[in-house]
C-alpha cells in the first residue's frame, strides 16, 4: 500500500511540476530560467517513479492484477 500512496504522491508532484512549468512560461516570457528548473525537476521526479515502479516490480511489492493477463498455459495450448 505503501508504493500505491508513493506512486500516486509522484504523479500530483510531476503534474504541479508541470502546471507551474506552462504558468512561468506564459508569465516571465522567457527572461528567467524558472521554466527550465520547472523541467529540471519534473525529469527528476519522473526518474524517481520510473526507479520505484522498477524496484515494485522486481522486489515483488506491486503486481500487475489485470483480468486479461490471466491467461493459463492451457489456454496458451488450446490457441495453438
Amino acid at each position: 500500500m505503501f508504493y500505491k500512496i508513493l506512486i500516486l504522491l509522484l504523479f500530483l508532484a510531476i503534474t504541479v511540476s508541470l502546471f507551474s512549468g506552462l504558468y512561468f512560461m506564459l508569465r516571465d516570457q522567457g527572461r528567467t530560467h524558472r521554466t527550465v528548473n520547472s523541467l529540471i525537476v519534473r525529469v527528476g521526479i519522473a526518474t524517481l517513479l520510473i526507479l520505484i515502479l522498477l524496484y515494485g516490480f522486481y522486489s515483488g511489492q506491486i503486481s500487475m492484477d489485470a483480468p486479461w493477463l490471466e491467461t493459463t498455459l492451457e489456454d496458451i495450448d488450446e490457441q495453438k
